[in-house]
């Protein structure tokens, strides 16, 4: 037990000397009621669920190290009348690599899924994808990070330029994330209550049913979804957290389409509404 923990604060230290934490085991429900901005053309309810776990295996002390993590999505919901129900299989399997040169880590993962509606499946249901992602480490209370991301999408190739940081501002605060994909400010109250600000940005597509079983041609749903929120994080022992988190989505998209070498057809749904979130945790702070 004392070598995984060494391992899971190697992971910390590999990302980012400033990063606050490291959720091991993470449980979040995510419920989006009907409505909205754009209520009378595109009413959404969204029901989200996510599972994941990180394990980090140190392959020498202070040295470099693997990540595996599995994680599981399940979202179920309905939009402009049609209801939906995708689900998400995935494994990350990441190496980081440190010092690559003086005070610069190297993290590069490959991802694969399986992203379907949940009565589909198929050779044709599978993602590829890939993380590169360097840190360097200014000082001790700030890291710097640069790097790509790419993925297979139904809808075609997607990449995606990484910028982030891990900021220790002062004994209270935390900034830390990488955009576009997520941000988050973390103030601490006590030792086991906190709030902060949270970003994030999310884009998936999953297989849909066959348009043409001869051609082989599928249906595929696009979701993109940018929650900004409020959230507090309350300790119920020293590694068990409580969070709830509540917000508003921006530019919020539902895109049915299907994809051919002659055609790119696409359906447009759009809207924003409040989102309401609870999770539940195995955390390890660094600080």
């Amino acid at each position: 037990m004392k070598k995984f923990i060494l391992s899971l604060f190697l992971v910390s230290t590999l990302i980012g000397s400033a990063q606050a934490y490291l959720d091991v085991v993470r449980l979040n429900y995510t419920y989006s009621p009907p409505g909205g901005l754009n209520d009378k053309k595109s009413p959404l309810q969204s029901n989200f669920l996510t599972a994941d776990v990180t394990l980090p295996i140190e392959l020498k002390k202070d040295g470099d190290a693997f990540i595996i993590n599995p994680f599981f999505t399940n979202n179920q919901g309905e939009v402009s009348s049609m209801d939906f129900h995708v689900i998400s299989k995935a494994l990350m399997v990441g190496f980081l690599k440190k010092n690559v040169f003086p005070d610069w880590n190297l993290l590069s993962s490959f991802v694969v899924r399986r992203n379907a509606e949940v009565d589909i499946e198929s050779k044709d249901d599978w993602q590829y994808g890939v993380v590169i992602l360097t840190t360097w480490q200014k000082n001790q209370d700030l890291s710097l990070k640069f790097g790509l991301y790419y993925n297979k999408e139904f809808f075609g190739n997607f990449y995606m330029p990484l910028v982030g940081l891990d900021w220790k501002i002062d004994a209270k605060n935390n900034l830390f994330g990488v955009l576009p994909g997520y941000m988050i400010f973390e103030h601490k109250v006590a030792p086991g209550f906190y709030y902060g600000f949270t970003f994030r940005a999310l884009t998936n597509s999953y297989r849909e049913e066959i348009i043409d079983p001869l051609d082989g041609d599928y249906n595929y749903l696009r979701i993109d979804d940018n929650p900004l929120g409020v959230y507090a994080d309350t300790y119920l022992s020293k590694k068990i957290v409580l969070s709830a988190e509540a917000g508003y989505t921006i530019l919020r998209r539902y895109r049915y389409g299907y994809k051919t070498e002659s055609a790119h057809v696409k359906t447009d749904y759009k809207n924003d509404n409040f989102y309401f979130k609870a999770s539940l945790a195995y955390r390890l702070r660094f600080r």
